[in-house]
C-alpha cells in the first residue's frame, strides 16, 4: 500500500527524484511530518552560495554556510552546499578596509545574467572573520542577509509592478497516461491554475508559456509499476524552459482507470516547480506595456 501524499510531491526542477516504497494506496498518511525529508521538495535551495572571496580555506566555507542559514530564516531558500541547473549563484567577496570591511554580493540566475547585488560597508573585523571567530561569523551573516533578502524582495516587488500585462499560459494535454490520465492531469493544472488567480488560455495560440506533461508507467515487480511524471514549461515558440520530474512505485494498475484526486495532487507537486521556473524567466523578461485602448 502507498501514500498519494507521498505519490509526488517528491520533485526535483530538472532532475529526476529518487523512487521509494511507501505505506498506504492513494490516501493521506497521517503520520508524516512536514519536515519529513520525503515530503520536502528535493533541490529546492533557489540560491547556492560558494566559499566567500576574501577569506582563507575554511572560514570561506564556514561564512557562506552561516550566510545561507541566515537566509533560509528570512524564507530565502539558500544552500552552501548544493545545486542544480536551475539554482542562482549568490556570490560574495570581502575586501579588508583596515578594522571594517566591505563586503559586495551578485545573483546570477542559471543563465549567468545578473539578477541584483550590491555593496556595503560590514561592521565586522575581517581579522576576526578569518579567524572563524563564531559570532564575528553570525554577526557577518545576519547582517548580509538582511540587505540581500531587502535587495531581492525589492526586485520581485518591482518586477510585478512594472509588468502591466499578466502572463498567459496555456496547458496541452498530457501524453502517455493510462486510464483517464491525459485528460485529468490537464484539467487539474488548469484548475490549479485558476484557482491561483491565472485563467489558462484553452490552447497555446497567443499564449506567453504553455505547460507540457509527459506520462511514463512500467511494471517494476509482478506486484507494482514505476511510474514518472515530466512537466514542462515550454516557451511561445515551443523551446523548452525547464522541467519538474516527478516518481514513485504504485500497485499495479493503480492508474489503469480513473486518477480522480490523484491528478489534482500530482498537478500540485508539479506547479510547485513549475512557478519557480516561471518566475525566474519573469525576472529576466522585458516589462510589456499595457495594450492601449
Amino acid at each position: 500500500m502507498f501514500s498519494v501524499k507521498h505519490l509526488l510531491p517528491i520533485l526535483v526542477a530538472g532532475i529526476a527524484a529518487a523512487c521509494q516504497p511507501l505505506p498506504q494506496p492513494f490516501q493521506a498518511d497521517s503520520r508524516a511530518k512536514a519536515t519529513d525529508a520525503l515530503i520536502r521538495p528535493i533541490g529546492e535551495a533557489s540560491l547556492f552560495i560558494p566559499p566567500v572571496a576574501g577569506l582563507p580555506q575554511g572560514p570561506d566555507a564556514a561564512l557562506a554556510e552561516t550566510l545561507a542559514k541566515a537566509l533560509n530564516e528570512k524564507d530565502v531558500p539558500a544552500s552552501a552546499t548544493g545545486r542544480n541547473r536551475l539554482t542562482s549563484l549568490l556570490t560574495v567577496r570581502l575586501e579588508p578596509r583596515g578594522s571594517d570591511a566591505v563586503w559586495s554580493w551578485e545573483d546570477r540566475a542559471p543563465d549567468g545574467s545578473l539578477q541584483a547585488g550590491e555593496s556595503r560597508s560590514l561592521g565586522v573585523a575581517p581579522a576576526r572573520l578569518a579567524a572563524n571567530d563564531a559570532v564575528a561569523m553570525k554577526q557577518a551573516a545576519t547582517t548580509m542577509a538582511e540587505a540581500i533578502a531587502q535587495k531581492l524582495n525589492a526586485t520581485v516587488i518591482e518586477a510585478a509592478q512594472t509588468d502591466a500585462r499578466p502572463i498567459m499560459l496555456a496547458v496541452k494535454e498530457c501524453e502517455g497516461a493510462p486510464g483517464d490520465g491525459n485528460r485529468a492531469l490537464r484539467q487539474a493544472m488548469r484548475e490549479i491554475l485558476i484557482l491561483g488567480g491565472r485563467q489558462p488560455l484553452p490552447d497555446a495560440t497567443g499564449a506567453d508559456y504553455v505547460i507540457g506533461c509527459r506520462v511514463n508507467v512500467w511494471q517494476d515487480t509482478p506486484d507494482s509499476e514505476r511510474v514518472t511524471i515530466e512537466w514542462m514549461l515550454l516557451g511561445a515558440n515551443g523551446s523548452q524552459l525547464g522541467d519538474v520530474k516527478q516518481a514513485n512505485r504504485i500497485p499495479r494498475g493503480q492508474l489503469a482507470g480513473s486518477w480522480g484526486n490523484t491528478a489534482h495532487i500530482i498537478a500540485q507537486g508539479g506547479w510547485q516547480g513549475l512557478s519557480d521556473i516561471l518566475e525566474r524567466q519573469q525576472r529576466s523578461r522585458p516589462a510589456v506595456p499595457p495594450a492601449k485602448s
